[in-house]
């Protein structure tokens, strides 16, 4: 049986790392992954985690998906090898967090030129071909961040919350030609992700002392809520929903990998008038 070909972005590190490591040391061998990320010069580490299995199943690319040129060859070379992409995993993506007021909007295009308009460039390009098979899957990394709003997570969250709506809008359309259409949703994972994004917000730490007062209490919410044991997840956790979307004869539209969340996400949408999800997101900052 031929290998599925595989396209992940953001290989280089996080979720992206460990879903493309799994997918090549797979026990049946049946995935052939293209591991694309931005820098080549930090493929070590995927290389390392993937071991002798890479050496028959992952190909290391470069892919900026910030990019039309760089995203159009990258898909063109696949094509010309392989003759057609399997499965795309959409998950290059950066974190922004912080007053919004304070941030820079260089920072803010780059937010939403990476996780939104990154998929958009990511889709444009390789869907047409999966409609020419009339097969296809295509796993969009999104976060509970695009499901529930929490403070000082404006820029960030309204890109996952954009995930969630061309996730919800592509998959009835692109089920006609059996494409298969799913969002994966994690929560608070154990990677260099949110350590990141909370030195980025240092930047842009509020100059008001009400609102400071309020992002204090923010950041010590958050570290005592979620980055804590139970509800914080490891990368190798969240791949496995990954590998869900992608094996399940009938996939999911939706992927929560928390089930600690879960609750929260069930009140927010049995709650026509959005007032409890809002209680629970201000106790963050009361």
């Amino acid at each position: 049986m031929s290998q599925e070909i595989v396209l992940i972005t953001g290989t280089s590190s996080g979720l992206g790392m460990c879903a493309a490591a799994m997918l090549v040391k797979h026990p049946s061998q049946k995935y052939k992954v293209y591991a694309a990320m931005r820098n080549t010069a930090k493929k070590d580490e995927l290389l390392k985690k993937a071991g002798e299995c890479g050496e028959k199943n992952l190909v290391v690319i470069q892919l900026d998906v910030c990019s039309d040129d760089s995203v159009h060859a990258a898909v063109k070379d696949i094509l010309d090898k392989e003759g057609r992409i399997d499965v795309l995993v959409n998950n290059a993506g950066i974190g922004l967090l912080g007053v919004l007021e304070e941030q820079s909007w260089e920072a803010i295009m780059n937010t939403f030129n990476t996780n939104v308009f990154g998929v958009f460039r990511m889709l444009r390009a390789i869907v047409p071909s999966m409609k020419k098979k009339k097969k296809g899957r295509i796993i969009n990394i999104s976060s509970i961040g695009g499901l529930l709003g929490l403070p000082f997570n404006t820029v960030y969250g309204s890109t996952k919350y954009a995930l969630e709506g061309i996730t919800e809008c592509l998959a009835p359309q692109l089920a006609q030609f059996n494409i298969h259409v799913s969002a994966v949703e994690p929560g608070p994972i154990s990677t260099q992700f949110a350590p990141t994004a909370f030195t980025h917000m240092s930047a842009f730490q509020p100059k008001d002392e009400p609102t400071k007062a309020l992002f204090d209490k923010f950041v010590e919410g958050f570290n005592t809520t979620w980055m804590i044991e139970g509800v914080l997840q490891s990368g190798d956790e969240c791949a496995e929903y990954v590998l869900k979307a992608i094996v399940d004869e009938k996939p999911q539209v939706h992927y929560l990998t928390n089930k600690t969340l879960e609750e929260s996400v069930k009140v927010k949408f049995n709650d026509m008038t959005g007032e409890e999800c809002l209680k629970r997101s201000m106790k963050y900052i009361s």
